[in-house]
């Protein structure tokens, strides 16, 4: 068995998903709900069910969180979850809706209110399906468009107000550069790392 010390941060999210398997899912991930073409499980065993509201490989099954997944109550041990975080509509981020560099890639909402309501509707029947002691996996970013959005507080208290425990927070630190364009202005620090909340049911 490994002993390395687990840490709270890594450069690394091959390390991050290793050490929360370590710790909170011995047994490997029951579902990933947002699976996309897969690109967390190059390197680590991948989960027993995967699932995408638009599937892009064909072992990935269809299927949308904020409604009823195709599971019994209390079936589950874990979920690996890796929702969108930019949102601004056809004005933003940063431009039109989907000209967006970072939008392209992660996909986009089209306003606050829509991230809320996919991320509370998605810990609500992720709580349903999961068993008592079970465990969600909840990747996010903050956002800064004309403001700084706090995301990873907002998904603290949207979690705990549906009566889970936060039993653990990694950071991953991104590598290399980002886009930066030198003719705007600068008004906040530019965001440089994501989350990984582990919350218990």
């Amino acid at each position: 068995m490994d002993k390395s010390l687990i840490k709270s941060v890594s450069e690394s999210q091959d390390e991050i998903l290793r050490w929360i398997m370590q710790l909170y899912a011995p047994d490997g991930f029951d579902l990933d709900p947002t699976y996309s073409r897969g690109l967390f499980y190059k390197n680590i065993p991948k989960p027993l069910w995967k699932f995408d509201i638009a599937p892009q490989i064909e072992d990935t099954l269809y299927g949308d969180c904020t409604k009823h997944l195709p599971f019994e109550d209390g079936s589950l041990s874990s979920i690996v979850f890796d929702p969108p975080f930019i949102f601004g509509g056809k004005n933003g981020p940063h431009g039109k809706q989907g000209q967006d560099i970072m939008g392209r890639r992660f996909g986009i909402f089209f306003n606050y209110d829509a991230m809320k309501n996919m991320y509370c509707d998605s810990l609500a029947e992720f709580k349903r399906i999961l068993r008592r002691g079970g465990y969600i996996f909840f990747k996010c970013q903050d956002f800064t468009d004309t403001k700084t959005t706090m995301t990873h507080c907002l998904v603290y208290q949207w979690a705990t107000e549906l009566g889970f425990y936060a039993e653990d927070l990694f950071i991953l630190i991104a590598r290399g550069g980002r886009l930066y364009n030198p003719q705007l202005t600068q008004r906040h620090a530019r965001k440089f790392h994501s989350y990984w909340w582990v919350f218990k049911k």
